[in-house]
């Protein structure tokens, strides 16, 4: 033995699977083709409460872009720049989150 003692308090906790599953239901009736030009992506976001400005995400929204074929890949060779804003809205209101794609002009991939 190496002379450490084991602490006999240690669990082994499972670690949490963040990458969601969820039923995908079809949006469009007919597949677009991929955007084929660089795009700058904002998300904006509407709540009830206000997050910190670190706290604000779109990575799973913009794995999903790539995943419908929305995007060819989510590298900056395709994607410029992601922007976030939100803003507060009233409880009679629905929570919401807007994604904008704009496509920078006359850049082609």
């Amino acid at each position: 033995m190496s002379g450490k003692k084991k602490a006999k308090n240690k669990i082994t906790i499972p670690f949490a699977n963040l990458e969601s599953y969820f039923k995908h239901e079809q949006v469009a009736t007919e597949k677009a083709p991929p955007l084929d030009s660089q795009c700058c992506i904002n998300v904006h976001s509407k709540r009830y409460r206000l997050a910190d400005s670190d706290g604000i995400s779109a990575k799973a929204c913009i794995d999903g872009l790539v995943l419908s074929g929305i995007l060819t890949d989510d590298s900056p060779q395709f994607v410029k720049e992601v922007s976030y804003s939100q803003e507060k809205i009233k409880k009679d209101k629905e929570e919401e989150t807007i994604i904008t794609i704009e496509v920078v002009d006359n850049v082609r991939i």
